[in-house]
Protein backbone atom coordinates (compact mmCIF):
# COMPACT_ATOMS: atom_id res chain seq x y z
CA UNK A 1 0.00 0.00 0.00
CA UNK A 2 2.89 2.31 0.79
CA UNK A 3 4.29 1.77 -2.69
CA UNK A 4 1.07 2.90 -4.40
CA UNK A 5 0.78 5.87 -2.05
CA UNK A 6 4.24 7.00 -3.12
CA UNK A 7 3.28 6.66 -6.80
CA UNK A 8 0.13 8.74 -6.29
CA UNK A 9 2.05 11.33 -4.31
CA UNK A 10 4.74 11.52 -7.00
CA UNK A 11 2.12 11.88 -9.74
CA UNK A 12 0.32 14.57 -7.76
CA UNK A 13 3.57 16.52 -7.47
CA UNK A 14 4.07 16.32 -11.21
CA UNK A 15 0.54 17.56 -11.86
CA UNK A 16 1.13 20.39 -9.42
CA UNK A 17 4.37 21.23 -11.24
CA UNK A 18 2.55 21.38 -14.58
CA UNK A 19 -0.06 23.72 -13.11
CA UNK A 20 2.56 26.10 -11.77
CA UNK A 21 5.27 25.94 -14.44
CA UNK A 22 5.21 28.51 -17.24
CA UNK A 23 5.87 25.81 -19.82
CA UNK A 24 4.36 22.81 -18.15
CA UNK A 25 1.71 22.61 -20.85
CA UNK A 26 2.93 22.23 -24.48
CA UNK A 27 2.44 25.30 -26.66
CA UNK A 28 2.15 25.80 -30.39
CA UNK A 29 3.89 28.19 -32.75
CA UNK A 30 2.69 28.80 -36.32
CA UNK A 31 5.14 29.39 -39.19
CA UNK A 32 3.84 30.87 -42.45
CA UNK A 33 5.73 28.87 -45.08
CA UNK A 34 4.88 31.39 -47.81
CA UNK A 35 6.95 34.09 -46.07
CA UNK A 36 10.66 33.54 -46.68
CA UNK A 37 12.85 34.13 -43.64
CA UNK A 38 16.53 33.42 -43.06
CA UNK A 39 17.77 32.47 -39.58
CA UNK A 40 14.88 34.42 -38.05
CA UNK A 41 15.32 34.18 -34.24
CA UNK A 42 12.34 33.21 -32.08
CA UNK A 43 12.70 33.36 -28.33
CA UNK A 44 11.07 30.04 -27.55
CA UNK A 45 12.45 27.98 -24.69
CA UNK A 46 11.98 24.39 -23.68
CA UNK A 47 13.41 20.91 -23.91
CA UNK A 48 11.58 19.58 -26.96
CA UNK A 49 10.14 20.85 -30.23
CA UNK A 50 8.18 18.93 -32.83
CA UNK A 51 6.61 19.72 -36.22
CA UNK A 52 3.01 18.85 -35.44
CA UNK A 53 1.50 19.61 -38.84
CA UNK A 54 2.34 20.96 -42.29
CA UNK A 55 0.37 21.21 -45.56
CA UNK A 56 2.53 18.61 -47.37
CA UNK A 57 4.89 15.82 -46.40
CA UNK A 58 7.70 17.48 -48.35
CA UNK A 59 7.34 20.86 -46.60
CA UNK A 60 10.15 21.65 -44.20
CA UNK A 61 11.98 24.39 -42.32
CA UNK A 62 15.63 24.65 -41.33
CA UNK A 63 16.06 25.14 -37.59
CA UNK A 64 19.19 26.13 -35.71
CA UNK A 65 19.21 25.71 -31.93
CA UNK A 66 20.30 28.66 -29.77
CA UNK A 67 23.02 30.04 -32.10
CA UNK A 68 23.28 30.93 -35.79
CA UNK A 69 26.65 29.16 -35.87
CA UNK A 70 24.99 25.81 -35.11
CA UNK A 71 24.21 23.42 -37.99
CA UNK A 72 20.73 23.73 -39.47
CA UNK A 73 18.35 20.80 -38.99
CA UNK A 74 15.81 20.03 -41.72
CA UNK A 75 12.52 19.52 -39.92
CA UNK A 76 9.62 17.91 -41.77
CA UNK A 77 6.18 16.98 -40.50
CA UNK A 78 6.33 14.52 -37.59
CA UNK A 79 9.97 15.21 -36.78
CA UNK A 80 11.47 17.05 -33.84
CA UNK A 81 14.27 17.21 -31.30
CA UNK A 82 14.74 16.76 -27.57
CA UNK A 83 17.36 19.23 -26.37
CA UNK A 84 17.39 22.28 -24.07
CA UNK A 85 16.92 25.51 -26.03
CA UNK A 86 16.21 29.15 -25.37
CA UNK A 87 16.05 30.27 -28.98
CA UNK A 88 15.20 28.76 -32.36
CA UNK A 89 16.52 30.30 -35.57
CA UNK A 90 14.24 29.35 -38.44
CA UNK A 91 14.66 29.49 -42.21
CA UNK A 92 11.78 28.84 -44.63
CA UNK A 93 12.83 27.68 -48.13
CA UNK A 94 11.19 29.22 -51.20
CA UNK A 95 8.32 27.56 -53.04
CA UNK A 96 6.20 26.51 -50.06
CA UNK A 97 2.88 27.81 -48.76
CA UNK A 98 0.47 27.30 -45.89
CA UNK A 99 0.98 27.08 -42.15
CA UNK A 100 3.36 24.77 -40.33
CA UNK A 101 2.53 24.20 -36.66
CA UNK A 102 5.42 23.72 -34.25
CA UNK A 103 4.75 22.14 -30.85
CA UNK A 104 7.19 22.99 -28.06
CA UNK A 105 7.60 22.54 -24.27
CA UNK A 106 8.40 21.60 -21.43
CA UNK A 107 10.76 22.26 -18.56
CA UNK A 108 10.63 18.59 -17.67
CA UNK A 109 10.87 16.45 -20.85
CA UNK A 110 9.90 13.18 -19.16
CA UNK A 111 6.50 14.75 -18.53
CA UNK A 112 5.81 15.27 -22.24
CA UNK A 113 5.34 12.27 -24.50
CA UNK A 114 4.13 13.03 -28.01
CA UNK A 115 1.65 10.48 -29.35
CA UNK A 116 1.39 10.58 -33.14
CA UNK A 117 0.25 7.57 -35.16
CA UNK A 118 -0.55 9.42 -38.38
CA UNK A 119 2.37 7.85 -40.25
CA UNK A 120 0.98 4.40 -39.43
CA UNK A 121 -2.61 5.21 -40.38
CA UNK A 122 -3.43 7.98 -42.84
CA UNK A 123 -0.59 10.45 -43.31
CA UNK A 124 1.78 9.49 -46.10
CA UNK A 125 -0.59 6.88 -47.56
CA UNK A 126 -2.56 9.13 -49.92
CA UNK A 127 -0.22 8.65 -52.88
CA UNK A 128 0.07 4.90 -52.23
CA UNK A 129 -3.71 4.54 -52.11
CA UNK A 130 -4.08 6.49 -55.36
CA UNK A 131 -1.50 4.22 -57.01
CA UNK A 132 -3.32 1.07 -55.89
CA UNK A 133 -6.78 2.31 -56.85
CA UNK A 134 -5.83 3.72 -60.25
CA UNK A 135 -7.39 6.68 -62.01
CA UNK A 136 -11.02 7.07 -63.07
CA UNK A 137 -9.98 9.11 -66.11
CA UNK A 138 -7.13 8.27 -68.54
CA UNK A 139 -4.28 10.65 -69.20
CA UNK A 140 -4.82 10.12 -72.92
CA UNK A 141 -4.93 7.58 -75.75
CA UNK A 142 -4.93 7.49 -79.53
CA UNK A 143 -3.16 6.38 -82.68
CA UNK A 144 0.18 7.52 -84.07
CA UNK A 145 1.99 6.97 -87.35
CA UNK A 146 5.59 5.84 -87.04
CA UNK A 147 8.12 6.16 -89.86
CA UNK A 148 11.74 5.38 -90.57
CA UNK A 149 12.77 8.53 -88.67
CA UNK A 150 12.19 8.35 -84.91
CA UNK A 151 9.31 10.35 -83.41
CA UNK A 152 7.91 10.92 -79.95
CA UNK A 153 4.89 8.82 -79.01
CA UNK A 154 4.37 10.05 -75.43
CA UNK A 155 5.67 13.19 -73.80
CA UNK A 156 6.90 13.12 -70.21
CA UNK A 157 3.94 13.15 -67.83
CA UNK A 158 4.28 13.43 -64.05
CA UNK A 159 0.70 12.17 -63.58
CA UNK A 160 1.21 8.94 -65.52
CA UNK A 161 0.98 5.68 -63.59
CA UNK A 162 1.27 3.27 -66.52
CA UNK A 163 1.22 3.17 -70.32
CA UNK A 164 0.59 0.71 -73.13
CA UNK A 165 1.63 0.70 -76.81
CA UNK A 166 0.37 -1.74 -79.48
CA UNK A 167 1.34 -2.15 -83.13
CA UNK A 168 -1.63 -2.29 -85.49
CA UNK A 169 -2.45 -5.78 -86.73
CA UNK A 170 -2.11 -4.76 -90.40
CA UNK A 171 1.41 -3.33 -90.08
CA UNK A 172 3.95 -4.59 -92.60
CA UNK A 173 7.06 -3.55 -90.67
CA UNK A 174 8.49 -3.64 -87.16
CA UNK A 175 8.17 -0.79 -84.66
CA UNK A 176 11.02 -0.26 -82.18
CA UNK A 177 10.21 1.55 -78.93
CA UNK A 178 12.70 3.44 -76.73
CA UNK A 179 12.91 6.07 -74.02
CA UNK A 180 14.53 8.87 -76.03
CA UNK A 181 15.33 10.07 -79.55
CA UNK A 182 18.28 7.67 -79.77
CA UNK A 183 15.97 4.72 -80.44
CA UNK A 184 16.97 2.69 -83.54
CA UNK A 185 16.60 -0.83 -84.87
CA UNK A 186 19.65 -1.80 -82.79
CA UNK A 187 18.98 0.42 -79.75
CA UNK A 188 15.51 -0.18 -78.38
CA UNK A 189 13.45 -1.25 -75.39
CA UNK A 190 10.62 -3.13 -77.14
CA UNK A 191 10.27 -4.65 -80.61
CA UNK A 192 6.68 -4.72 -81.85
CA UNK A 193 5.64 -6.80 -84.79
CA UNK A 194 2.06 -6.51 -86.10
CA UNK A 195 -0.42 -6.89 -83.24
CA UNK A 196 2.19 -7.02 -80.48
CA UNK A 197 2.17 -4.67 -77.50
CA UNK A 198 4.32 -3.47 -74.61
CA UNK A 199 3.44 -1.96 -71.24
CA UNK A 200 5.27 0.03 -68.60
CA UNK A 201 4.60 0.94 -64.96
CA UNK A 202 6.14 3.67 -62.85
CA UNK A 203 7.89 5.38 -65.76
CA UNK A 204 6.83 8.97 -66.39
CA UNK A 205 9.36 10.06 -69.00
CA UNK A 206 9.01 10.30 -72.80
CA UNK A 207 8.49 7.39 -75.19
CA UNK A 208 9.90 7.39 -78.72
CA UNK A 209 9.54 4.95 -81.62
CA UNK A 210 10.94 4.19 -85.08
CA UNK A 211 9.85 1.71 -87.76
CA UNK A 212 11.52 -0.37 -90.47
CA UNK A 213 8.83 0.69 -92.95
CA UNK A 214 7.19 4.08 -93.33
CA UNK A 215 3.57 4.59 -92.27
CA UNK A 216 3.35 2.01 -89.46
CA UNK A 217 0.51 2.56 -86.98
CA UNK A 218 0.53 2.14 -83.22
CA UNK A 219 -2.11 2.64 -80.58
CA UNK A 220 -1.09 4.19 -77.28
CA UNK A 221 -2.65 4.90 -73.93
CA UNK A 222 -1.57 6.17 -70.51
CA UNK A 223 -3.34 6.31 -67.18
Amino acid sequence: MEFFDRIIESFSKKIDYVRKASMGVPKTFVIDLAVQILDQPYNLSGNVFYVWSAPNETDYVNIKVNKSSEPALQCFRQTGLRTPFEKLLITTPAGQSGDMVLLYGTESPEMLDIIDNRSATVAGLTDILAELQGDQLPEGYGQATIGVVQSQVLAANVDRKSFSIQAKSTNAGIVYVGFDNLVTAINWWAELQAGQSCDGDDYRGPIHAIATVAGQLIGFGEV
